[in-house]
């Protein structure tokens, strides 16, 4: 569903170690060093793309205030700074409390997300967007975010990772 995503680094070795700091031990100021590595990677990619908003996939409420942030969407404000590219984090709402991914299969990611999903506000206004993630494994999660807005009047549906890692 959605038309094509990015990554800026591969989620192995180093980067595993920043990642699990980054969403589990409090790093959020790691999100200013993946924006600046996103925007010289991808800065001229999401010009030319003309997007509109940036999207951070949703985390369920419960489990973003126990863990205290949702780190797309940390990402999502970092990489907003730099592009001044307006975040748009009221949109879509992560409606279920979802196994967590990396405990799952492809075929079980895909079920787990179903109507996980769901439209907070009215985003007819915007023809193209970009939703940020921290990991793409298998882009099920961008994919379902992405129906949801196209369902709702996006045209133009991009994706940005940080890292990208492989399914086992």
């Amino acid at each position: 569903m959605f038309d094509q995503s990015k990554a800026v680094f591969r989620y192995t070795g180093n980067m595993k170690n920043s990642m699990y700091r980054f969403k589990y031990a409090n790093r959020r100021n790691y999100a200013r060093c993946y924006a600046k590595f996103a925007v010289k990677q991808y800065g001229p990619w999401m010009k030319a793309k003309n997007i509109e908003a940036i999207i951070p996939v949703p985390m369920y409420e419960k489990k973003k205030r126990k863990r205290g942030y949702n780190q797309a969407e940390v990402f999502a404000r970092a990489l907003s700074e730099l592009t001044r590219i307006p975040t748009m984090d009221k949109i879509v709402r992560r409606d279920v409390n979802t196994t967590a991914m990396k405990q799952l299969n492809r075929v079980k990611r895909k079920k787990n997300l179903l109507k996980a999903f769901i439209l907070e506000e009215n985003v007819v206004q915007f023809r193209k967007v970009l939703i940020v993630d921290d990991i793409y494994t298998t882009g099920t999660t961008i994919d379902e975010v992405a129906k949801v807005l196209k369902a709702g009047g996006v045209d133009e549906v991009y994706g940005l990772c940080v890292c990208i890692g492989e399914m086992q």
